[in-house]
């Protein structure tokens, strides 16, 4: 019996092919979506669960309140690591770290830059680093030992044994390589190509001994079994303690690190809310949704074309066929239909792979199909058969043989209004995801278009290496002379990105309970010209800082803090013991958070230093090419012993929405995906409604119906769907986009043109789908239809 039913299977499949391949098309598509995108979430899920002790590894953050808002940070003072390992009950081990490094090393006549951190030898036995060249007891036993990953060591040293070679600091230490260890999967919020003990950092930093510093990270591993609420509590006045009450601003908490990646994220208040995980959820809802309408094409398709079995279905009950039987058979062959197209499936998802991975930045693979991948590709087919498959086989089975052997015709009204709220509801997905795709567009367009405060455009960053700060009046100099750059400013750090805040400055007139966090950056003379910043009030800094040493500029979110008129030239402020007044106001520009209005901020000045950035404005209409190759020039004449390397203020700029981006990309090709499943079975539908309507059709024609009124009866019905599903979809869409606009401050407002052009473009997608088989049915021949009916 089971090799009848694949037979007969088979038979129809072949027999209606179209539709057959119509609906293995539209599944493959949907199950190869619903792949990659979860395959997508299993890698995010999958962040930092690979550490073997990951439950007990946490990081240390800081809950800072200042003007009523509180901020969470990662950065602690130097002193907190050993201090909490010797006094907090249940810390096994404290490490200090820096924020990641980027180094450059000697091999020889080898010169590359590498990431990596400075942090205690700890953090081998934390993160549990497997070693593939010497072990954890000879690596990094001194200050001028370095631990390499397993790929650096290859890019160094090739096949050969890395332990015991020697490379160059940028800085003129000589590393010994005491350990290779394998690399960290990709999915690891810890990223590095080398380790060195962070005391060979700590010697070249100030304040990293006082307890008013909070300027590195700290990861901690607790003893198994340790209370996690009664170390916070310990944790939470701990630098207040140990400082006799004097610093008060930092109240520590651990963090737990298998949430570090999809929860970091956090509201005025300093509690946990959703960060990338809402990105995670969003996509595993699309790729359902995907799925789902995939399966109801299939289901119409299926239900559509039950007329043309029921004589099929009548003899089988007549020669003894029971109602489980049929059951199963038509489940059997949407069985059938959902492996044929899981197997295409597979291989769209091994096509698709690589501009998969290009479009979300990652290197997911399907490692020939492992037992989880496996066992959900079984669910997807075995979800896809119940849900497509279950209502066209008790609806078939449930025919009257009698009826249908004698050419009745069975009542449809109920699975016909089945298929119109399948059609609906696959086609208001379609349309709301086509709405949230370009909202998204627009939201990320009009920050990108908002006044900034300054020109982003045409701006090269390059670092300060070497002692190139200790001549940068002569690279200045020739700079200007390539004929090819504008102006050249100096900073300690980009401006989109200003890591450097304090809330140590006082003033007359502040009050004494009021808290502040501002933010600082250094700069030189040439800063605000070369960023077409825009004074506001005051002057800038003189040239060279003649006399500006004890000297600041300040935005005007600064000076309302200070002065509710904002006039605040020639004011003072006290910061770190010293006096500094203000001599020029700035107009406001944003960094950081480019979806927020500008914060305080103050430019100090530049103070010599070999860290910090060449901000190189080239001249509008240059030969961008030809003045790389300038710059480059002037820069390694005079700084020999580094490799040239750049970044355009621009791309800097665009990274910040690459969250935005990547939502926007993803949901434009689902979308897209979507609307293409969905006229596919439309398409199928309106083929089938034509043929069954070919009789009334011909008798229409020869009572004198025109072809146009013709066409226009036989679209009338789909496009009334069509139109009912944006009135469904309209609602959703706004509450949707309107909640996600929400967590932004600066956002763009809801545009009722967006929907009414997405509603427009889903009904002309629909009227081009089923015109054609419209078309084909008016103009086929009455005569010749009438008597083959």
């Amino acid at each position: 019996m089971l090799r009848n039913y694949f037979k007969t299977a088979f038979r129809n499949l072949w027999k209606t092919r179209s539709y057959s391949l119509l609906n293995i098309a539209g599944l493959a598509v949907g199950i190869t979506c619903a792949a990659l995108i979860f395959l997508w979430v299993e890698d995010e899920l999958g962040y930092n669960q690979h550490f073997p002790n990951k439950e007990d590894i946490y990081i240390v953050k800081s809950r800072q309140t200042y003007d009523g808002v509180t901020y969470v940070f990662e950065a602690t003072q130097g002193l907190l690591a050993d201090a909490i390992q010797q006094e907090v009950p249940g810390i096994k081990q404290a490490i200090r770290m820096n924020w990641v490094s980027r180094e450059l090393f000697t091999v020889g006549d080898k010169q590359l830059y590498q990431l990596g951190y400075y942090t205690d030898p700890g953090f081998m036995d934390i993160f549990s680093l497997e070693f593939v060249e010497g072990n954890r007891a000879s690596a990094m036993n001194t200050i001028n030992d370095i631990v390499l990953t397993q790929s650096s060591a290859r890019i160094f040293f090739g096949n050969e044994p890395a332990v015991g070679k020697m490379l160059r600091l940028n800085s003129g230490e000589e590393m010994k390589v005491t350990g290779v260890v394998r690399d960290l999967p990709k999915n690891s919020t810890i990223q590095f190509n080398w380790l060195i003990d962070f005391k060979q950092y700590a010697r070249k930093q100030e304040g990293l001994t006082t307890w008013g510093n909070n300027s590195i990270m700290t990861m901690v591993q607790l003893q198994p079994g340790a209370s996690l609420h009664a170390i916070n509590r310990t944790l939470l006045d701990f630098v207040k303690n140990k400082t006799n009450g004097e610093v008060t601003f930092s109240r520590n908490y651990l963090y737990p690190i298998d949430r570090w990646r999809l929860y970091n994220n956090f509201d005025k208040d300093g509690n946990e809310q959703e960060g990338r995980i809402r990105y995670v959820r969003l996509f595993s809802i699309i790729a359902w949704v995907v799925l789902l309408i995939a399966c109801i094409n299939f289901m119409n398709l299926a239900t559509a074309r039950s007329e043309k079995r029921a004589r099929e279905v009548g003899m089988r009950k007549v020669m003894g066929a029971t109602k489980p039987a049929l059951v199963a058979q038509f489940l059997g062959e949407a069985l059938l239909l959902s492996l044929l197209s899981a197997l295409l499936a597979i291989l769209l998802t091994y096509l698709f792979m690589a501009p998969f991975n290009q479009l979300v930045e990652k290197e997911l693979t399907v490692r020939a199909l492992t037992p989880a991948h496996l066992g959900f590709l079984v669910a997807i087919v075995l979800l896809c058969s119940l849900v497509a498959g279950s209502y066209p086989a008790f609806y078939l089975s449930s025919f009257n043989p009698i009826t249908t052997l004698k050419g009745g015709k069975q009542k449809t009204g109920a699975a016909g209004s089945v298929r119109r709220g399948l059609v609906v509801l696959q086609y208001s997905a379609a349309i709301i995801l086509i709405i949230c795709t370009v909202i998204i567009f627009q939201q990320v367009q009009y920050v990108k278009g908002r006044d900034i405060g300054f020109d982003r455009s045409q701006v090269l960053l390059t670092s300060l290496r070497g002692d190139m700060v200790n001549h940068m009046d002569l690279i200045k100099t020739q700079l200007l002379a390539t004929g090819s750059v504008e102006s050249v400013g100096l900073s300690n750090m980009n401006i989109l990105h200003i890591g450097g805040n304090t809330s140590g400055l006082t003033w007359d007139g502040k009050d004494p309970g009021q808290r502040s966090l501002i933010s600082f950056l250094l700069t030189d003379a040439d800063f605000v010209p070369a960023m077409h910043l825009q004074l506001k009030e005051g002057r800038n800094f003189r040239p060279r800082m003649q006399g500006d040493s004890q000297s600041i500029l300040v935005n005007e979110s600064f000076a309302r803090l200070i002065r509710k008129d904002g006039q605040v030239s020639g004011q003072t402020v006290q910061w770190n013991g010293s006096t500094l007044t203000i001599v020029g106001v700035v107009k406001d520009f944003v960094y950081n958070d480019v979806y927020a209005a500008a914060d305080p901020v103050f430019f100090y000045p530049f103070q010599s230093r070999s860290s910090g950035l060449m901000n190189i404005r080239t001249k509008a209409g240059v030969n961008l090419p030809q003045a790389l190759t300038r710059i480059e020039k002037v820069i390694k004449d005079n700084n020999p012993g580094y490799p040239f390397e750049y970044d355009f203020l621009d791309d800097t700029f665009n990274k910040i929405f690459r969250s935005e981006m990547l939502i926007q990309q993803l949901a434009g090709v689902f979308a897209v995906l979507s609307v293409i499943i969905s006229c596919l079975g439309l398409f199928g539908l309106a083929a089938f409604t034509a043929e069954r309507r070919t009789r009334e059709m011909g008798i229409r024609k020869v009572l004198g119906a025109s072809i146009s009124s013709l066409i226009s009866l036989l679209n009338r019905e789909f496009l009334t769907l069509v139109l009912v599903s944006f009135l469904v979809a309209f609602p959703l869409a706004w509450w949707i986009m309107g909640n996600w606009l929400a967590d932004y401050q600066y956002r763009t407002p809801l545009h009722w043109w967006v929907f009414a052009l997405a509603g427009a473009g889903a009904l002309l997608i629909a009227l081009l789908t089923v015109s054609s088989q419209a078309i084909r049915a008016a103009l086929a021949n009455p005569v010749k239809s009438l008597k083959e009916e």
